[in-house]
């Protein structure tokens, strides 16, 4: 089980980590999550993976250490943003998968001589369906592959999961996976994993996720189904359906908070006019319909005192939501959560 103490960015942290580059190539996270993000990345990557090399070159030991760090970057994304991220790291991957907005990053990790891509996104709610002649158009179609029937009698080992059972979803899927593999000659696996999810989405609906390389780790949300992860010689699948649907109307309190002055402002205004056109009307028995419903309900009352509330709401809202983004951009640079692997004893 994983921990999740917070740690704080000292300067004797980050001097471990210095020797790792991370660079963010692509994203449309929200600029003020970008940095948190690449800190935290970097410094999960320094501790699991550099510092826990070891002195032997092992290749079984860099993906052990691959799988900590996955596990461990991909909760600290859903202890400090929200629930039910997707964590991919490797060398040459292929991956064709589906984002929500505002979730997705592809960063390149330097450390040396090694070079990784880590790619992170979380699942939307609803995937529309692509027309059938812009999707006919746009797949890859399928050629044999190369040598014929030999092809095909390639290996196919299901690593994940353990046992299959019999005529159920998941043997169905395996099957589409093999067939498609058998069908392609593919040497990309960007188009490969292209060609696969479009299949798998016209086979099964959706929502499909696929990755494809040779080394890989795929670190997806909990609630996921349909998961499966095969090789076939040096190549290495892994696809999982999943959704992710927020529930209700989300309200983010800072812009909450900084739109009221505006809106009481705006009310204090509109009011103002508004009463001052009909309580002070010299002749306020030919007032009908709204103008008499207003005057019997704001006009007997001290109303231009009372219209002052709301500028003085307006001042404090302004002061309050200065405060709040100020206090919440010191908490964002003095400290980033990340996790860690007990160590055991």
């Amino acid at each position: 089980q994983l921990l999740a103490p917070t740690v704080v960015a000292t300067p004797h942290v980050l001097a471990r980590t210095m020797v790792v580059d991370v660079r963010l190539l692509k994203s449309d996270l929200p600029f003020k999550s970008r940095k948190p993000i690449t800190q935290a990345l970097q410094i999960l990557y320094g501790k699991v993976v550099v510092q826990g090399r070891s002195s032997k070159k092992d290749k079984n030991d860099k993906n052990v250490r691959l799988i900590d760090f996955a596990q461990a970057f991909k909760m600290s994304l859903d202890d400090n943003i929200g629930a039910h991220w997707h964590v991919l790291v490797g060398e040459n991957i292929g991956f064709a998968c589906k984002k929500r907005n505002q979730s997705m990053g592809l960063f390149k990790v330097v450390d040396g001589d090694s070079t990784v891509m880590v790619v992170i996104w979380q699942s939307p709610g609803i995937e529309e369906p692509e027309p059938l002649a812009a999707s006919a158009d746009g797949a890859p179609e399928a050629k044999p592959a190369e040598g014929g029937k030999a092809a095909e009698k390639q290996t196919v080992r299901v690593l994940e999961p353990s046992t299959v059972e019999k005529d159920s979803e998941v043997a169905s899927v395996v099957e589409t996976i093999k067939l498609e593999l058998a069908a392609r000659g593919e040497d990309d696996t960007q188009v490969l994993a292209q060609a696969l999810r479009a299949k798998l989405t016209a086979d099964f609906g959706t929502i499909w996720h696929v990755a494809i390389g040779h080394d890989f780790v795929l670190e997806a949300a909990e609630d996921r189904r349909n998961h499966v992860v095969l090789t076939t010689g040096k190549l290495r699948v892994a696809c999982f359906q999943h959704e992710q649907f927020k529930g209700g109307i989300l309200l983010d309190f800072g812009k909450m908070v900084a739109t009221l002055p505006y809106l009481f402002l705006t009310i204090m205004c509109f009011g103002f006019m508004t009463l001052n056109s009909v309580c002070k009307d010299a002749n306020p028995a030919a007032h009908t319909g709204f103008k008499a419903g207003v005057r019997d309900a704001f006009c007997h009352t001290d109303w231009e005192n009372n219209l002052q509330y709301f500028g003085g709401a307006a001042m404090v809202c302004l002061l309050f939501s200065k405060y709040n983004k100020r206090f919440s951009s010191m908490k964002i640079e003095k400290e980033i959560k990340i996790v860690e692997k007990p160590k055991k004893a």
